[in-house]
C-alpha cells in the first residue's frame, strides 16, 4: 500500500498476487504483466481475474487502476432538446 496517498498501486498488486501468477492465469507472458505495472494501469479485461485475487489477499483493488472505457454522453437530438 502507497503509505503516502493510501492507495493500492498496481505494481504492488502484481507483487502481492506474484506476476507469474497473474502471467500464467490471464494467460500471458511476465513482460504484460510488468508493462501494466510500469505503466501505472491494468487492462480492463483483467479485472475479474485481479479482483478475485485482491479480495482473497483482503487488498483493495479500485477500478481506476483498470483502463475501463470512458463513459461518453451522446448528442441530443434537436428533438428531444425541445
Amino acid at each position: 500500500m502507497d503509505h503516502a496517498s493510501g492507495m493500492t498501486t498496481v505494481s504492488q498488486i502484481c507483487d502481492l498476487i506474484g506476476r507469474q501468477t497473474l502471467a500464467h492465469e490471464l494467460r500471458v507472458g511476465r513482460t504484460a504483466i510488468s508493462n501494466a505495472a510500469v505503466d501505472g494501469r491494468f487492462p480492463a479485461k483483467w479485472y475479474v481475474v485481479v479482483k478475485q485475487h485482491c479480495d482473497a489477499l483482503g487488498v483493495a483493488c479500485p477500478t481506476e487502476l483498470f483502463r475501463f472505457a470512458e463513459p461518453t454522453l451522446a448528442p441530443q437530438s434537436q428533438e428531444a432538446a425541445e
